[in-house]
């Protein structure tokens, strides 16, 4: 392991948990803290570094298949057991400078009794959240309860944010209800599509932890057996509501679209009622535009009175018509 050792791992971040106190573990002194037998080690790196992925490659400590798995381009979220340890892929939140989620991210992990190695291609929310925790509070107590922190930590921010989504639901909802709101500046559109991507993430968790729960091939009991059934309950919860937020923003969507068109429609309609009212009138001011002699009352004073009142009449009588026909 030395000889692997002596090129820098590029780590993001490494600690070593004694108790409560998180000690920083440096590319300098990470064979010493590996050989360690105080506390538990933490290893986070960036699977975008060619100098990490080498060290991930040969490093001896963790098992190959978690090697294999988290150097590979698998995204699916998954919990593999080999050799006593726990290792897969988790969903995350990609986030900006400021902590804010940008999009979808995945978490790698490998989980010993003594040692935690996690790799991520682009920077994740939940993973720094956990970590700052473990710094702060000492809230992690060994590898494979991290691994379940990072499951509560995401369930616990998809939680927050459908929390949000409904409250926005039922602004829009509220609008709706209101007969002279403006609807056309409602876009519910990437709602829809956020809601959508998270239940799809819920999903592929859920079946990830299922999986884990009646695993096809025989393995040594680990520690994270036993918070199984509590996260995939959880997961389903957070399914379930993932559902329900679908179903209403489908409906509102949909009636937004009625409303919008029953105003479209209304419009259309009377525009329609002008148009055909106008057309009588416009036929006969055509008509007396005409350059040829017997028009009536060319050469009379009143003739353009006279022509008014006949367009008014015959607008009276199309109106008229239309009630009759029950149009109007």
């Amino acid at each position: 392991m030395n000889a692997v050792l002596e090129a820098p791992p590029a780590l993001i971040w490494g600690f070593r948990f004694q108790g409560a106190e998180a000690l920083p573990v440096t590319e300098l002194n990470l064979a010493a803290e590996l050989t360690g037998r105080d506390g538990w080690v933490w290893l986070h790196f960036p699977l975008g570094d060619l100098r990490a992925r080498a060290f991930l490659k040969g490093f001896e400590a963790v098992p190959l298949a978690a090697r294999d798995l988290m150097l590979s381009d698998e995204s699916r979220p998954q919990f593999q057991f080999a050799e006593g340890w726990v290792h897969g892929i988790l969903p995350d939140m990609q986030r900006d400078l400021a902590g804010r989620a940008t999009g979808i991210g995945r978490l790698h992990f490998a989980a010993g009794d003594r040692l935690l190695v996690t790799a991520r291609l682009h920077a994740l929310r939940v993973v720094d959240d956990v970590r700052h925790e473990c710094e702060r509070h000492g809230r992690a107590v060994g590898p494979v309860a991290t691994v379940v922190r990072f499951v509560e930590r995401y369930v616990a921010l998809c939680e927050n944010r459908a929390h949000q989504i409904a409250e926005e639901l039922n602004r829009v909802e509220d609008l709706t209800l209101v007969e002279e709101s403006e609807l056309e500046e409602v876009r519910l559109g990437p709602t829809r599509r956020e809601v959508s991507r998270n239940h799809r993430e819920f999903m592929a968790l859920r079946s990830a932890l299922h999986r884990a729960m009646g695993p096809r091939e025989p393995h040594a009991p680990v520690a994270l057996s036993e918070h199984l059934p509590r996260l995939a309950q959880e997961v389903d919860d957070l399914s379930r509501e993932s559902v329900s937020l679908q179903d209403r923003a489908r409906l509102l969507h949909e009636e937004i679209d009625t409303r919008i068109t029953g105003a479209t429609n209304r419009s259309m309609r009377a525009l329609t009622i002008i148009s055909t009212l106008l057309i009588p009138p416009t036929l006969i001011v055509g008509a007396f535009g005409m350059n040829v002699g017997g028009i009536p009352w060319a050469t009379g004073r009143g003739g353009f009175v006279e022509a008014s009142m006949l367009c008014l009449a015959v607008v009276g009588a199309a109106w008229w018509m239309l009630r009759r026909m029950r149009i109007l």
